[in-house]
C-alpha cells in the first residue's frame, strides 16, 4: 500500500512534532534559565534550528530513496549499521514513545481525572496511537488537515481570553541575562523541539511526495512550531512571572486557568490540554512510525503494521517502569536526555553526511 504523503501534510505532522510536548517543556524550562528573556532564547533557538533543518534536508536530497535507518546501514557497513540502528529504534520507542505515554497518562490522571489509574491512561492512549498506525501513514496525516484548524483556533482563543491578564512587566528587563543562561535555555529547546526532528529522516523524502516542497514544509513547519512556543513562553512569563513559570510542572495549563471574563467565561484549562493532547499524539505517532518502519527494515520485514499491536503492548508495560519517580524523570530530562538527543540529532546526521561525501569523493578519484 502506498503509504506517502502530501508537502502540506508533512507540513502539518513537522509542526504538530514540533509543539508536541515541548509546549509544556520549553517554557519551564526556558524560564528556569533565562527568567524573563527566555522570549529571546527561543527566537534564537528558533534560527539556530533552521541551520539543523538544512542539516537533515542534506542528509536526506543526498539520498531521497533511503530511511535513516536504511542510509546508516549503507555507509557505515552491515554490523556498525546494524548497530546505530538499534539505537535509533531504542531511541524512538524507548525514549521517545514510551516516556510520551508515560507523560500522557501521568498529566490525566493528575490533572483531569484524579481518580483514573495512570496504567488506564496509558492504556487509552496506546490504543488511540496502534488505531492510526494501522490505519497508515496517510490516515494519520490526513487527521492532522482536519484537526490543525481547530487546533489553532483554540490556541488563538485562550491567547485572547488570557490576555487581559497579561502583565508586561514580567518581560522586563529586557537582555538582563548573560550569555550563559540563554545557551543553557536553547540547549532545553534543542533537547526538546529539535534535535527529536531527525527522526522525520525516516518519513523525508522517501514518504514524500513532492520532494522539493517537502524540505520548504520542513523548514516551514519548525518556524510555525517554533512560533507557536515562542508564544506560549511570552504570554506565560507575561502572566505568571519568570518565577512563577519556572516552579509549575505544566505552566501553559496553569496559565489557562487563568482565563475568567465575567465571571462566566472560566475554567476553559481543558481547551489547552486538549491543544497539546492532540500535538502530543502526532509526536507519538511519528517517534512510533519511526520505529516501527527502522526495525522492519532492520529485519527485512515487508509489512511494517503487523509490529503495531507487539510494540504498543510492550509500551505500556515499560510506561511506569522507564521513569521510576518525578525525581529521576527530572534528572534525566535535565542532564541526560540533552546529550542522548544530540547524540541522534547532530552527531550522528553529520556523521553520516560526512562518510557520505568522502565516498563520492573517492569514488570520483
Amino acid at each position: 500500500m502506498d503509504d506517502r504523503i502530501s508537502a502540506r501534510q508533512f507540513l502539518l505532522l513537522v509542526i504538530f512534532f514540533t509543539i508536541g510536548s515541548s509546549v509544556l517543556f520549553v517554557p519551564t524550562a526556558t524560564a528556569a534559565t533565562a527568567k524573563q528573556d527566555a522570549w529571546i532564547s527561543i527566537v534564537t533557538g528558533i534560527g539556530l534550528s533552521f541551520l539543523l533543518m538544512y542539516l537533515y534536508i542534506a542528509v536526506g536530497d543526498r539520498y531521497p530513496g533511503l530511511s535513516l535507518v536504511e542510509l546508516s546501514q549503507k555507509l557505515l557497513g552491515k554490523w556498525l549499521g546494524a548497530a546505530v540502528s538499534v539505537f535509533l529504534i531504542i531511541n524512538t520507542f524507548m525514549v521517545g514513545a514510551v516516556a510520551l505515554i508515560d507523560f500522557a497518562g501521568t498529566f490525566v490522571s493528575r490533572q483531569i481525572m484524579p481518580d483514573t489509574p495512570v496504567y488506564a491512561a496509558n492504556i487509552l492512549y496506546t490504543m488511540s496511537a496502534v488505531i492510526g498506525l494501522r490505519l497508515g501513514l496517510r490516515t494519520i496525516a490526513r487527521a492532522a488537515e482536519v484537526l490543525f484548524p481547530i487546533i489553532t483556533a483554540l490556541f488563538i482563543i485562550m491567547i485572547l481570553t488570557v490576555s487581559p491578564n497579561i502583565n508586561t512587566d514580567n518581560l522586563q528587563p529586557v537582555f538582563e541575562m548573560g550569555f550563559k543562561p540563554h545557551a543553557k535555555a536553547n540547549i532545553s529547546y534543542f533537547a526538546f523541539s529539535s534535535f527529536p526532528t531527525v527522526f522525520f529522516l525516516m518519513i523525508y523524502p522517501s514518504c514524500v511526495r513532492e520532494g522539493k516542497k517537502a524540505s520548504t514544509a520542513f523548514l516551514l513547519g519548525t518556524l510555525i512550531g517554533g512560533l507557536f512556543l515562542l508564544i506560549i513562553t511570552t504570554v506565560c512569563i507575561a502572566v505568571l512571572g519568570a518565577e512563577g513559570t519556572a516552579r509549575q510542572a505544566y505552566p501553559s495549563y496553569t496559565l489557562a486557568k487563568k482565563i475568567n471574563i465575567a465571571n462566566f467565561f472560566t475554567r476553559i484549562e481543558v481547551l489547552m490540554a486538549a491543544l497539546w493532547l492532540v500535538a502530543l499524539y502526532f509526536k507519538l505517532i511519528v517517534y512510533f512510525y519511526a520505529g516501527m518502519r527502522g526495525l522492519a527494515q532492520l529485519f527485512k520485514m515487508k509489512d511494517s503494521r503487523s509490529l503495531v499491536l507487539p510494540l504498543g503492548v510492550i509500551a505500556v508495560a515499560l510506561s511506569r517502569i522507564i521513569y521510576p519517580s518525578a525525581a529521576y524523570r527530572y534528572e534525566w530530562d535535565t542532564k541526560i536526555w540533552p546529550l542522548y538527543a544530540g547524540t541522534s540529532g547532530l552527531i550522528l546526521p553529520l556523521l553520516l553526511l560526512g562518510i557520505g561525501a568522502v565516498q563520492k569523493r573517492i569514488r570520483n578519484r
